[in-house]
């Protein structure tokens, strides 16, 4: 009988034959899709654009553009509703550079996916564990389960990187807890999603890692997931529940965190009480599966608050997707930091972990404070989790942060050089964008 992995791969062929008969290379997907303009690629005509698309799904070399499109994909999902053969484009961009990190032998492949989620998982056992003690870590743990004689209402789903900054995770679980929601908590590179072996093209690994945490999630018995990360969303929803559900016949149904609770929120109102007498902007993604307009509505039932609009937002779902587009992605925080600054804002939102890694370190630079949308939420709730990680990142120096952590160090165990290694790379390197305002294009 064929494996996990081999029955993974195979599904997937099948439906990408699916794409190839239904697709006529209409176009619609590439005339509205905002890559190409930001990357500079040739979409004077769409037809041609999706055409090449499908030549590589067929196993062909691809025009340059239609390679390139599919390369730089920044998943924002405008091409999610234009289809009218019912075809998901974003997920057959996913297939087409699958064809393509395929022409790259397979043990280069295999290589790069297990550095890839080596190096996370070092950065994610690290930073978690200089934020918070043993006891209060473990909230975040697969391991905290009660017994239960009932399922739990819902599973939330961590992801990886979210651990990096635990303190949000813990003000999901108060937020849920304080709405008498159950739950189980499932995450962290026991629980991946397989985006870091997918991208370099190590997808048989990444179909093992995937279908691999949907068995823990479906061993909750529950069918409803809560999801932090944006890309963990898309690899599961779009890529690997399909076929979990083809092979084993459960259906897990997976839904951003905001988005759930802003359809919560006759049952979270009563709960935000407390006034947050402030002036926020949010850092916007155009294309954010929903989750922009659920924290507008989260953030605007808080008492005393007020959201501004800045005109600004990035065409891509997260910024950790925007990467292969250069510069882009840094010219438009640098845009977004400048316009709260130009509109008075007492706090800049960020959406996801991934934000607030890179706004932490710009906090001393503007007169103004970053906080993740979930903070705002807690403090209306009179609900407060330690931001530790950005107090940390703050102090702009490795010796220093290893000062600062030395009991947390000597707790969790940890090896103090391999913990310097950590924070020079991925808390006080984890900046797209550089703190110096003197080095931001020009305003």
């Amino acid at each position: 009988m064929a494996d996990a992995a081999e029955q993974f791969l195979a599904s997937l062929d099948s439906r990408v034959d699916e794409i190839l008969n239904a697709c006529t290379a209409c176009g619609a997907c590439a005339a509205v899709c905002p890559t190409p303009n930001v990357a500079g690629i040739d979409a004077s005509d769409p037809q041609a654009l999706a055409a090449g698309v499908l030549d590589v799904l067929r196993g062909d070399t691809g025009p340059e553009n239609s390679e390139q499109w599919a390369t730089l994909c920044c998943g924002s999902g405008f091409c999610l509703t234009v289809c009218e053969h019912g075809v998901n484009p974003r997920f057959m961009l996913t297939m087409a550079r699958r064809v393509m990190t395929a022409r790259t032998a397979e043990d280069e492949r295999r290589v790069a996916g297990k550095a890839a989620f080596q190096k996370m998982s070092r950065g994610v056992r690290v930073l978690s564990r200089l934020s918070m003690p043993p006891a209060l870590l473990e909230r975040l743990s697969p391991r905290s389960h009660p017994e239960r004689d009932e399922p739990p209402d819902l599973v939330f789903y961590t992801g990886c990187n979210m651990l990096k900054t635990p303190h949000i995770g813990l003000l999901c679980l108060d937020v849920l807890e304080r709405l008498g929601i159950t739950y189980e908590v499932h995450g962290g590179p026991g629980s991946c999603c397989g985006i870091l072996q997918s991208r370099p093209g190590d997808t048989a690994n990444a179909g093992r890692q995937a279908l691999s945490t949907l068995d823990k999630l479906a061993q909750s018995k529950t069918s409803q997931v809560l999801s932090w990360c944006p890309t963990c969303q898309i690899q599961f929803s779009e890529t690997a529940i399909p076929v979990y559900q083809e092979q084993t016949g459960v259906a897990l149904d997976m839904t951003l965190f905001p988005v759930f609770l802003a359809s919560q929120l006759d049952r979270l109102r009563p709960h935000m009480t407390r006034p947050v007498n402030k002036r926020v902007a949010i850092y916007e993604f155009a294309g954010g599966l929903g989750v922009v307009e659920a924290i507008k509505t989260l953030l605007t039932a808080i008492p005393g608050l007020e959201v501004v609009e800045l005109g600004v937002a990035s065409i891509g779902y997260t910024g950790i997707a925007l990467a292969p587009l250069g510069d882009y992605h840094k010219n438009t925080m640098a845009k977004g930091l400048k316009a709260a600054e130009d509109a008075r804002v007492d706090t800049f939102v960020g959406i996801y972990h991934s934000d607030h890694r890179e706004f932490a370190g710009h906090e001393t630079a503007w007169p103004f404070e970053t906080a993740n949308y979930m903070e705002l939420i807690g403090e209306s709730m009179g609900v407060e989790q330690p931001d530790m990680f950005k107090q940390l990142k703050q102090m702009g120096d490795a010796d220093a942060v290893l000062a600062a952590s030395l009991d947390l160090i000597e707790a969790h165990g940890l090896d103090l050089e391999k913990v310097r290694g950590v924070v020079l790379s991925d808390m006080l390197g984890d900046q797209m964008l550089p703190i110096d305002r003197s080095l931001h294009p020009a305003e």
